[in-house]
């Protein structure tokens, strides 16, 4: 574990399992950070060999961004960003976030690695593989999205449960608690049912480790300001594979099928009853479904 630092950032991570020709880095969604790669998934993946690298992205979790130019003196919401976005300039891009990932692999002296990112994190690993591809081996995007404006669109109070709580978590800890357990059941899919007190303490453990320093809107921001890329998929030359829940109700079922239908021989695994989170049942399949992937690239190259 330990620190890489950047100009302005602060990039903090953790590396799981022995070292091993073959690493991991998984890669986190919107102001989620590493600790929701849980422990229990991340030792699976240790366990079939793999070296595994969990990090926070900046401006989450340990991991911060500091500049003089983006002070935060101003109030952020949602709506206010919306109604006039030029008032909020992103503070970085998705692209840099992307970066971060090929400055944390040179830091520590890794050619290439196998990229498998969730939601937001699948984007900005859709990123690093075009940007990146001699040090792209495999590319894994779970209930992801290319972000194409065309794809249908999440319902607009789901979004604002995700990105703002009516209340802090230091004024008043069960009020907040109960807005995000609430909000996990809604996105959790029909199939399995959330464990509220393991949620609960991942949660407070969340905000235990959280630097003071994180300003979460400005993932928010550089998210929305993404300018969607058609030819960026159709250009990747990757092993991909796309795992996605028929009941997300964030990045709905076409966004998985665009993502299938523009990577060039990408796989799609449909998980029955799966919404916008990873149930802890669905560990060793979706273990499973990497290390066939990451399998397929040794085969590939004994054919050539």
């Amino acid at each position: 574990m330990g620190y890489i630092e950047l100009r302005n950032t602060a990039i903090y991570y953790q590396i799981y399992g022995a070292e091993n020709k073959d690493t991991i880095v998984l890669v986190s969604g919107l102001n989620t950070q590493m600790t929701r790669w849980e422990a229990t998934f991340v030792k699976m993946l240790a366990d079939e060999g793999f070296l595994v690298i969990c990090f926070d992205n900046r401006d989450c979790g340990k991991s911060t961004f500091t500049t003089d130019r983006h002070s935060d003196t101003f109030n952020f919401s949602l709506n206010s960003f919306l109604q006039d976005p030029e008032k909020y300039p992103p503070a970085y891009s998705l692209h840099d976030m992307a970066d971060d990932i090929r400055d944390l692999l040179q830091s520590l002296n890794i050619e290439k690695a196998h990229i498998v990112g969730r939601s937001m994190g699948g984007i900005i690993a859709q990123l690093f593989a075009s940007r990146y591809p001699a040090m792209t081996q495999t590319l894994t995007l779970l209930m992801s999205s290319s972000f194409n404006p065309a794809l249908p669109k999440p319902d607009d109070a789901l979004v604002r449960k995700m990105t703002s709580s009516s209340v802090n978590f230091e004024d008043n800890p069960e009020a907040y608690l109960k807005e995000r357990i609430d909000f996990m059941k809604a996105i959790y899919g029909s199939r399995y049912i959330l464990n509220e007190e393991k949620e609960r303490t991942l949660i407070i453990e969340d905000q235990v480790r959280q630097s003071s320093a994180v300003r979460p809107y400005r993932q928010i921001i550089a998210l929305i300001s993404y300018v969607f890329n058609p030819g960026l998929l159709t250009d990747l030359q990757v092993p991909a594979l796309v795992i996605h829940g028929n009941e997300d109700p964030l990045f709905s079922i076409e966004h998985a099928i665009d993502l299938k239908n523009n990577i060039p021989g990408c796989q799609l695994i449909i998980k029955k009853g799966m919404g916008h989170a990873i149930p802890q049942a669905l560990f060793p399949s979706l273990v499973q479904d990497i290390s066939n992937l990451i399998a397929t690239q040794y085969d590939q190259g004994e054919q050539s």
